[in-house]
């Protein structure tokens, strides 16, 4: 299991994380989400063991990571700059990771070089920003890690070749019980991907959850918002980020279903139905909220007077 405990990490007097807390078990894959300068990028160094937390723990089996050789080996990082030895071609890459990796995998290597295209006499420095990011990841997977750091993964790769990453790393995680904590923006993937997910903000944690409960845990609707309402701070509570043309707004609720149901009734609101909804909007309305909370972020008013978040 990875562990990490009340993690804080700053520069220059600043801190940058603080209060993360984060468990994933072998055969977990855990999304990291958040937007640029959140500190997801800090957070995956320090359980990497590359940054030492400045309070706080990172472990693996109940082992710290940091000046840890023992437990680096068993831990793979991928990170988002795509740094290689342009001079080698990509084969001599593997060559080169072979020296110190005892556990790195040649068979592998040339499989996933196979299923993702790459000629493996191709020169490093001849390769698009796509190419590279999945010979990072296809190194990383060599290696055979008991756990993988991953920082956007699937940069510059093109919509079949992220359908290929997805299929490889889901079969490695099952077969192999490896432990993932992946950060990326592509929310759809994540979805897809992940069973669990942190959403980060301001170096801070403000949601986390397995997928099937973030998918439980809010609402999207469709209805008939009425002009007035008796119980303004309740409709507050309740109905988000409101928008729609004419009659019909769509909105969303957070909570159990059956007493959002419950509620949006007692306010009078008409015809409302569920809608799909999905872990980008869910993201990006309890991101809102956060933000809300802590001052950074205004209500929307509605159109006929009707204030909501």
């Amino acid at each position: 299991m990875l562990e990490i405990k009340n993690l804080q990490k700053g520069y220059n007097n600043r801190t940058v994380i603080h209060g993360i807390n984060i468990c994933i078990d072998r055969g977990e894959i855990h999304g990291l989400v958040g937007s640029n300068g959140a500190g997801k990028t800090t957070l995956l160094k320090c359980a990497a063991g590359i940054y030492k937390p400045a309070q706080g723990t990172v472990q693996y089996d109940e082992k710290d990571i940091y000046d840890n050789p023992e437990m680096k080996a068993k831990v793979a990082y991928v990170s988002e700059q795509l740094d290689f030895i342009n001079i080698y071609s990509v084969a001599g890459m593997a060559k080169y990771y072979q020296n110190f990796y005892d556990t790195f995998s040649g068979k592998k290597f040339d499989d996933l070089v196979k299923r993702f295209g790459i000629n493996p006499k191709k020169n490093i420095g001849t390769l698009s920003k796509g190419q590279r990011s999945k010979l990072n990841f296809i190194l990383a997977i060599a290696q055979q890690p008991e756990y993988l750091i991953m920082d956007e993964p699937e940069s510059g790769m093109d919509s079949e070749s992220k359908a290929i990453f997805r299929d490889i790393l889901i079969e490695e995680v099952d077969r192999e019980q490896i432990g993932v904590l992946l950060a990326s923006h592509d929310l759809a993937d994540v979805e897809r991907m992940c069973d669990s997910v942190t959403m980060m903000e301001t170096g801070e944690v403000f949601a986390q959850k397995s997928v099937d409960e973030f998918m439980e845990s809010v609402q999207k609707w469709k209805g008939i918002l009425p002009q007035k309402t008796t119980d303004d701070k309740l409709f507050a509570m309740t109905v988000h980020a409101a928008s729609g043309i004419g009659d019909i707004s769509e909105f969303y609720t957070v909570g159990e279903r059956e007493e959002s149901e419950r509620i949006l009734n007692k306010l009078g609101i008409g015809d409302y139905s569920g809608q799909q909804i999905t872990l980008e909007e869910i993201y990006t309305l309890l991101k809102k909220i956060y933000l809300q909370g802590k001052g950074m972020v205004s209500g929307i008013q509605k159109e006929g007077g009707l204030k909501n978040e």
